[in-house]
């Protein structure tokens, strides 16, 4: 009791009774077969439409695009004056805080180039380093006070005269 079955289209086939009859019936049954023409046409028209379209719409995608590109080379150019502006910013601010710490140290113009630094607070250290720097040099270059002078040298005798004349007076007596 077996049955065989083969997958191939000429291959017979041993179905018992019923099973049979419904397959011969339904394969004596015409195929509706698609008309293949009507299908190429109808979506040769759809092409051809889409063709149109986008015929159509090339231009205004062309015309975003340079659109674009002049709002991103104008953005690009407010980016660029932005950052040379917050460079600038910084630069002066910077120069600010150096003026304010030689100024608060008493230091001269010729010395701000040696100060240096990030921050203000860095600043103001370092001109104070500097300010007390320059004022234990001047102090050690201040002449140190020795004997006072004699009152009585470099001055003229009683009787005057010119200086040949009191060098030979001293050596006169």
């Amino acid at each position: 009791m077996s049955d065989t079955t083969d997958t191939s289209p000429d291959a017979v086939v041993d179905v018992p009774g019923e099973q049979a009859a419904d397959m011969e019936a339904e394969a004596a049954k015409p195929r509706a077969e698609k008309d293949w023409e009507a299908e190429a046409a109808k979506w040769k028209t759809l092409a051809r439409k889409h063709e149109a379209r986008v015929k159509d719409l090339v231009p205004a995608a062309e015309r975003l695009r340079e659109l674009e590109d002049a709002q991103k080379s104008e953005l690009e150019k407010l980016q660029g004056s932005y950052e040379e502006a917050l460079g600038a910013a910084s630069r002066a601010q910077h120069e600010l805080w150096r003026e304010r710490a030689a100024r608060r140290h008493g230091l001269d113009d010729e010395l701000l180039g040696f100060l240096t630094g990030e921050s203000e607070e860095e600043l103001d250290e370092r001109a104070k380093v500097l300010a007390t720097k320059l004022a234990a040099h001047a102090e050690e270059a201040r002449p140190k006070p020795g004997p006072a002078p004699d009152p009585t040298r470099g001055q003229s005798p009683p009787g005057g005269g010119s200086t040949a004349d009191q060098f030979a007076a001293l050596f006169a007596n």
